[in-house]
């Protein structure tokens, strides 16, 4: 295991890669605050207003999109070198025959791939921390399940890489096959929300970063987090059969196909699991409590038959607020989107039935062209012969904060500066060690 350290950590490549990242890291934490403070200055004076200041996508998410994108483009990097350096040195089979077991290799070189990798979660956590500490405020456990996103953001990446550097003879090669991996996700978001690519829809459902959402609203989702644990257990299982000394090129194809096969079966069955959990502060992504135990006593199931298209606004913020909340409370909530399913622009479609929410609960209908969360919950219990339970919920009092002065200097300092130079001045001491035993 020293060996496998030693090739990731005494790098200087891999040292280099953390002080660029904790730069991209720092520069979101920094605009993040600076924006954070404007908004403040005047929520401050308005009690309304403060309500609105939530630093969950106001400070931690900004900063962690930096994460996301340094694991993307530069944790392939880092976490093929482990394995790759040994491809290239051409030491691996006799790596192999001292070990006695191609697995055995395997989880040593992923051990030492995912603790270089981590090297790019550290500056946001060294950067929230001083935020918290310069008198912003953070909910721990919301945010420990944002950061958990990311952790599971960079064990998929590490096991493309990995699995790159497997079936490929080069560093480069490898970390090209991570990258594209992290590129193919973001075209297939990109191609959401927009009517003339809805024939990719049903890729959408491949997508890391729809899978991560939830983690970034402080929920924790079952199915998202099955997903993306088989989505990182199926990049190492190919690193496996891609490392293994099988003679017949057709064995290592059918293992790899069989690992594939296996983990689209799981990662396909873990999709439609829609129960999460909010442990965002003061349970403010759900309906209130007794709406939320009302609607799980409605007998049947609930389905809303939604006509609007994806480039409607209002469906997009339905879909994060109301649609979310329903289905948080009643993971069995069937959502239909009637347009979605039209090969021509929804824009043609748009006629005197376009707008309308067809609500079904128990056997009874009703319908609006309203979005609110409110008016939906009442519909439902309309439609299911039953009152609107009480809706009082507490409220959440936001947390408005102006970083200014000699406090936004320190974290200016800590992200441009302090940070990625501890990296740099690390990774210098390391790489005058490079004797590997």
């Amino acid at each position: 295991m020293r060996r496998e350290l030693a090739i990731a950590l005494r790098a200087p490549v891999t040292w280099l890669v953390a002080a660029v990242a904790a730069l991209l890291v720092g520069h979101g934490f920094v605009l993040a605050c600076d924006l954070f403070s404007a908004s403040s200055r005047s929520a401050l004076a308005s009690t309304l207003q403060s309500r609105e200041m939530d630093p969950l996508p106001g400070i931690v998410r900004p900063t962690l999109g930096g994460v996301g994108l340094a694991a993307a483009l530069l944790g392939p990097l880092v976490a093929a070198r482990p394995l790759s350096m040994e491809k290239e040195r051409g030491t691996y089979g006799a790596l192999c025959l001292a070990e006695g077991s191609v697995l055995r290799v395997m989880a040593n070189k992923a051990t030492a791939a995912v603790l270089a990798a981590g090297l790019l979660l550290i500056p946001s956590m060294v950067l929230l921390f001083a935020y918290r500490a310069v008198g912003g405020h953070l909910d721990l456990l919301e945010t420990s399940v944002a950061l958990g996103g990311e952790v599971l953001r960079l064990l998929v990446v590490v096991a493309a890489a990995l699995a790159g550097a497997a079936w490929t003879r080069t560093l480069a090669q490898a970390a090209t096959v991570g990258i594209a991996a992290s590129l193919t996700s973001w075209a297939i978001d990109a191609a959401e929300g927009f009517a003339a690519l809805a024939w990719l829809g049903g890729a959408s459902t491949w997508s890391i970063e729809r899978q991560l959402v939830p983690f970034g609203r402080g929920l924790m989702p079952v199915g998202p987090s099955l997903w993306l644990l088989t989505a990182a257990g199926t990049g190492f299982g190919l690193a496996w059969a891609g490392g293994s000394f099988v003679q017949r090129a057709e064995k290592k194809i059918r293992a790899s196909l069989g690992v594939l096969v296996a983990g689209a079966l799981v990662m396909t069955s873990a999709g439609p699991v829609r129960r999460a959990y909010d442990w965002t502060e003061g349970g403010r992504a759900s309906l209130p409590p007794a709406v939320v135990e009302g609607l799980r006593s409605i007998p049947g199931r609930i389905e809303l038959d939604v006509y609007l298209d994806r480039e409607d606004s209002r469906r997009r913020q339905a879909e994060a607020d109301t649609f979310q909340k329903l289905v948080l409370a009643r993971p069995d909530v069937t959502i239909h989107m009637p347009l979605d399913r039209q090969e021509r622009p929804a824009e043609a479609e748009r006629g005197e039935g376009y707008g309308r929410i067809v609500v079904r609960a128990s056997g009874g209908v009703r319908e609006t062209r309203s979005t609110s969360r409110r008016e939906l919950t009442t519909l439902i219990f309309e439609a299911a012969g039953r009152s609107l339970p009480d809706w009082s919920q507490p409220s959440y009092r936001g947390f408005p904060v102006v970083i200014e002065g000699a406090r936004r200097g320190f974290l200016v300092a800590l992200a441009y500066g302090a940070i990625p130079l501890a990296f740099l001045l690390i990774g210098l001491r390391l790489s005058q060690r490079r004797t590997v035993r």
